[in-house]
């Protein structure tokens, strides 16, 4: 990579569902002092990015693009194709995330963004967790390991959380938040579903319309 004399930096900041999941089944677990469900948060991997920028005299921020639910499984996501059209549109040089995991899961397209395109592009890459910066070569001699981590992390997660809705679905809990037309939340039990009679009413209409031939 050529020097720059500014870089302009694009804050990349992702979290899919199951990484929210996991983090509410995790809740009460702490990681330096922090629950892991904070650990993993847009706003967490914001400041942790803010406080790295604010530390660095040749960077200033570009803009901010957030995958808020999201995978990190495949690489097609809104504000992460916003921002390869910055880039390719010459108005950023450097990418930073939180770490590896936030950038993608997918290690092979990760490491084609990390070893060909951005390399190609000029851009300098750096996970602030990771100790990563493309502009030290010698710091991403771990991040395929990294990478291979990261996608089977997600797809462990993705198992045990189809377990977990077909382990509910199958104590005759709901496995839905929001109760279908014709019941409602029972309040004394939210896993159990009453009757709406107002709107049973419809419901039934609809079923003898049907069953008349209408």
């Amino acid at each position: 990579m050529k020097e720059q004399s500014k870089f302009f930096a694009a804050m990349y900041l992702r979290l899919s569902r199951d990484d929210n999941v996991k983090a509410e089944h995790d809740g009460n677990a702490m990681i330096n002092g922090v629950s892991k469900a904070e650990s993993n948060s847009i706003g967490s991997q914001r400041e942790l990015i803010r406080s790295f920028l604010n530390e660095q005299e040749d960077m200033e921020l570009y803009d901010i693009y957030v995958d808020d639910g999201f995978s990190g499984s495949n690489f097609d996501r809104p504000e992460f194709n916003r921002m390869m059209k910055d880039i390719e549109a010459g108005r950023v040089n450097c990418v930073i995330v939180k770490d590896l995991s936030r950038f993608g899961r997918d290690y092979i397209e990760a490491g084609r963004y990390l070893e060909k395109i951005f390399p190609q592009l000029g851009i300098r890459f750096i996970a602030v967790n990771n100790g990563i910066d493309s502009e030290k070569p010698d710091t991403l001699e771990f991040a395929p390991f990294i990478n291979i981590m990261s996608e089977w992390y997600a797809k462990d997660i993705s198992k045990k959380v189809k377990t977990g809705i077909k382990t509910k679905g199958m104590s005759g809990k709901p496995i839905v938040t929001e109760a279908p037309y014709g019941y409602v939340k029972d309040p004394d039990n939210k896993d159990f579903w009453i009757i709406d009679e107002e709107a049973a009413a419809v419901v039934r209409l609809i079923f003898r319309l049907f069953i008349g031939g209408k």
